[in-house]
């Protein structure tokens, strides 16, 4: 039983829909209702298998910028995700041209150029491309969409895309993906992470709800939507719950106040000084945390719960028009030319 995570699929009413349509594979019957939170609805697919918001709508960079939690991120996440290592510490190399989609402050990227790769990023936020700039010493990295990119980019193809944790947030993905393959090369690869919503612990909160989260995902959806779009699945990974998660899980349950406080006030205040000792805050209570649920690590890898990620990494098959087959008419007709 999921702890902390609503199932996604029990408890559900059929909904016959005549206008709304499952953003992904287009099917309009069958919905099912799964929960309402505040304005919105969130549905299940039974084509596809993924739960989308109704509406379906990204609240754009501002209301990012905004957000507490991306706040503290910045300061906060210094080190690659889970997810970012299952990429760098990947024996195979995925080409040399390297596109990072939502790059963040540009972790990432910066250990994928000490791996060799030509790196390029792109972040709504600008104080991100700053910090990739500034502190990472990062130059190709931008703070404008993918269709700017492309757009800029029309001669230059990429041998790899990488895009986490971003689909989630995307309130057109259909258009996304064919931006994404656009933007590859002929047998380029996509590299990729969603949180799991078939994980054990819920880290997230509300988090995981519009206007942040338009869509969940767990490996079935996200390898129908993928291989729907031409892509072949060369790895999907789910990871196991570890220590990690589980200090994500109670930092999100003890909650003093003080830290979103501060947030608050350095907000108001505009100063990065107040927000980054909300951040120091942080870091003291996730290292009590990290003390309590130590002892726990062997107990959690006997479990191989599921985990909060799914990492995926998919090949780019590009249709190949196969040649007319030479029947007898045909023959025929070209030897009365």
């Amino acid at each position: 039983m999921l702890l902390g995570l609503k199932k996604t699929v029990t408890h559900t009413r059929n909904i016959e829909m005549s206008v709304m349509q499952c953003p992904i594979c287009c099917e309009r019957s069958g919905l099912n209702l799964v929960e309402v939170w505040k304005d919105y609805k969130l549905y299940n697919c039974p084509s596809c298998d993924v739960v989308f918001s109704d509406p379906m709508k990204n609240p754009g960079a501002g209301w990012y910028g905004e957000s507490e939690m991306y706040m503290l991120g910045k300061v906060l996440h210094q080190k690659a995700a889970w997810y970012h290592n299952q990429f760098l510490q990947d024996k195979k190399v995925y080409g040399v041209e390297l596109l990072d989609v939502g790059c963040g402050t540009g972790i990432f990227l910066k250990e994928s150029q000490r791996l060799g790769y030509k790196i390029t990023g792109i972040d709504f936020d600008r104080e991100n491309i700053r910090i990739a700039h500034e502190h990472f010493g990062l130059r190709e990295v931008f703070p404008i969409t993918l269709e700017e990119l492309i757009a800029s980019y029309q001669n230059k193809k990429f041998d790899v895309i990488t895009f986490f944790e971003v689909l989630e947030h995307i309130d057109d993905p259909n258009n996304f993906i064919k931006l994404i393959k656009t933007g590859l090369k002929p047998g380029g690869y996509v590299a990729l992470s969603v949180p799991n919503r078939e994980r054990f612990l819920d880290p997230l909160g509300k988090g995981d709800y519009p206007p942040n989260h338009l869509t969940r995902w767990n490996s079935h959806s996200l390898t129908y939507f993928l291989e729907k779009r031409g892509f072949e699945i060369i790895k999907i990974v789910t990871n196991k719950i570890n220590t990690d998660e589980l200090m994500g899980y109670l930092r999100a349950k003890i909650r003093f106040r003080i830290a979103h406080k501060l947030v608050q006030k350095g907000r108001a205040y505009n100063d990065p000084a107040i927000i980054c000792r909300a951040a120091t805050l942080m870091k003291i209570k996730d290292t009590a945390l990290k003390l309590v649920t130590m002892p726990l690590a062997p107990i959690l890898r006997l479990l191989k719960l599921q985990g909060g990620g799914l990492y995926c990494v998919a090949r780019f098959k590009p249709v190949v028009s196969k040649p007319l087959a030479l029947t007898p008419d045909r023959v025929r007709g070209k030897g009365n030319l």
